[in-house]
């Protein structure tokens, strides 16, 4: 399938905010997304930087300079995790942050199918290696991997680029015994595939500032089974199960398998069920748009007032 523009989850987000306010929400704001170029900065307008990447990625360099720090009226991070290691490494000025997670259109909880479905639906350096070798250490007959991984996802330059590097790993999910590898897939295709689906396989070794795709997941009544890196464990809360990031890759495989195992072994047992039911109404009360979209009509209708409010 062909993907000109970016299509991850940022630009998604983007999307869902925009057709959940108002068309008039957002005059006199510039939104900006992830990306500290000075040249997207608007003199005559309230600076907004809207940033889903780690403190580490090169799109966020320019928060080096003291000059950009004070160009931007207000920063939006989404997770407490994101916004402490930003105020660390960048020293943010104080009183210029706020959090607001992200959100999701909300997902229905549908009858699961007997036979058991592992997947993963993210980019193949977020942990995809390490779920392919934990399957194979897993060794399962009746239980399905679904793979929804690819590079275009990012744009068709972005994959023309890139998908060479990947295509091996793609190549092995391809002839693995009982893995069905997807591809690229619109997120309402895989948004339906979770509501199918018994757990979320994502042994992530990427520092999440959240995860889009664990919020669907959650709520659609999957048990997710990740890592302890990054923003997961907030995003997640409790309802995760989460194996100790390892830089030793065959460490944290042979633990991330383990961790599966009993996933799989117990996914049926009543209390598991009921578990699962209290996780789908927890992140539908908390991660639905229902719910955010509120937080950013205040948020912007603040900064407005208090925009008034200076120039008097």
């Amino acid at each position: 399938m062909e993907v000109s523009k970016p299509r991850g989850g940022t630009e998604l987000l983007l999307e869902s905010l925009r057709g959940w306010l108002e068309p008039e929400a957002l005059d006199g704001i510039n939104l900006i997304l992830s990306n500290t170029d000075p040249s997207l900065l608007k003199a005559n307008q309230i600076n907004v930087l809207w940033n889903h990447h780690s403190y580490d990625q090169a799109a966020v360099a320019n928060l080096r300079h003291q000059k950009y720090l004070e160009a931007v009226d207000h920063f939006v991070y989404v997770s407490h995790w994101q916004y402490e290691k930003f105020r660390m490494a960048f020293k943010i000025p104080d009183g210029k942050s706020t959090i607001i997670k992200n959100a999701i259109q909300s997902l229905d909880l549908v009858k699961k199918p007997p036979k058991l479905k592992l997947v993963y639906a993210s980019t193949p350096w977020r942990g995809l290696k390490v779920l392919l070798d934990s399957f194979d250490q897993l060794n399962r007959d009746q239980v399905e991997l679904d793979i929804y991984s690819s590079t275009i996802i990012y744009g068709s330059e972005f994959d023309r680029q890139n998908r060479a590097t990947f295509e091996p790993l793609f190549e092995r999910a391809r002839g693995m015994r009982n893995v069905n590898y997807k591809g690229y897939a619109p997120n309402s295709a895989v948004r339906e595939a979770l509501q199918s689906s018994h757990i979320l396989a994502y042994p992530s070794i990427w520092q999440e500032t959240s995860c889009l795709t664990a919020i669907e997941a959650a709520m659609a009544g999957c048990h997710v089974v990740t890592t302890n890196f990054g923003a997961l464990p907030e995003t997640l809360a409790e309802w995760g199960t989460y194996v100790t990031i390892d830089g030793d890759e065959s460490a944290l495989t042979r633990r991330y398998t383990a961790a599966l195992q009993k996933s799989v072994d117990e996914f049926w047992d009543l209390e598991v069920q009921r578990r699962l039911q209290a996780q789908h109404e927890y992140f539908k009360r908390f991660y639905a748009w229902e719910v955010r979209q509120s937080q950013w009509r205040d948020f912007l209708t603040s900064l407005r007032t208090n925009a008034r409010s200076v120039r008097v």
